[in-house]
């Protein structure tokens, strides 16, 4: 549909991809590389387990030598929507919407946060790994978690009639298009499925004092609002409840003046 003329908060809110078009041509490619590489797109979490994919967040440079002829404005405009030959992992953009959420820090991804025996004795614990401190402007930090709750709280926003009450989550939808180019033996029955976009949704809860990111990418999932939102939405309202069990079995184990019957 047609936006007209919208600011910063509305564009997050309703994914307008023209706002971030006018934007990203008055932002060099390069700088928009480098702030990507600052929140740990396009080099390796270090998580340690199994290969893990570097993606990719392209610099004038690297289209250059790709593409062997003079740049073109468009690519920048495509990266400023995360298009064009721009890739990430899951797991980089669970760790960037953390950073995003805590105010600037990036951490190092940790599989295990302590060994503990079956009495609950700390063997050993692992304390978390600080990557990098981002120091961003925190008003305009602000600005862009304002617009991430309004995403889901909001008419207008592109997870708000996905939404779960009593679930406090903030984020950003995503649907990312596909190379149209079919897989080596694939049913040509099911080309359909192939061709259809990538959903995400990215975010972290609860959405004034985050404790949790979560990312959820549905595979030729169609559109993020629609399909990968309300899995990110089942996951908090479930930790929700988790933490709720957590927290009233500490208070019943705190009871003083119990006896056993």
């Amino acid at each position: 549909g047609v936006h007209r003329k919208v600011k910063l908060h509305s564009a997050i809110v309703q994914s307008c991809n023209t706002y971030f078009y006018e934007l990203g041509a008055r932002i060099s490619i390069d700088r928009l590389a480098a702030i990507g590489l600052d929140y740990g797109f396009g080099v390796k979490t270090g998580i340690g387990i199994n290969p893990e994919a570097r993606g990719r967040m392209p610099t004038r440079s690297w289209y250059t030598r790709r593409y062997k002829e003079a740049f073109r404005g468009g690519f920048t405009v495509l990266s400023a929507i995360g298009q064009g030959a721009t890739t990430v992992t899951v797991m980089q953009l669970a760790l960037a919407y953390a950073a995003l959420a805590n105010g600037g820090t990036l951490y190092q991804p940790q599989v295990v946060r302590s060994i503990e025996t079956s009495d609950g004795t700390v063997v050993q614990d692992f304390p978390p790994r600080v990557r990098r401190l981002l120091e961003p402007n925190q008003e305009h930090l602000n600005w862009v978690k304002s617009a991430l709750e309004g995403v889901v709280t909001e008419k207008e926003g592109t997870a708000y009639k996905e939404r779960i009450a009593g679930v406090d989550i903030a984020g950003k939808t995503g649907t990312a298009q596909v190379s149209h180019v079919t897989p080596r033996g694939v049913d040509p029955g099911k080309i359909w499925y192939f061709n259809r976009d990538h959903a995400w949704f990215s975010g972290y809860a609860p959405s004034r004092s985050p404790e949790i990111a979560i990312v959820v990418l549905v595979e030729h999932g169609g559109g993020g609002g629609k399909n990968a939102g309300p899995v990110a939405m089942r996951v908090v309202r479930d930790w929700q409840k988790l933490k709720e069990k957590r927290l009233s079995s500490k208070g019943d184990a705190a009871e003083p003046g119990d006896k056993p019957n």
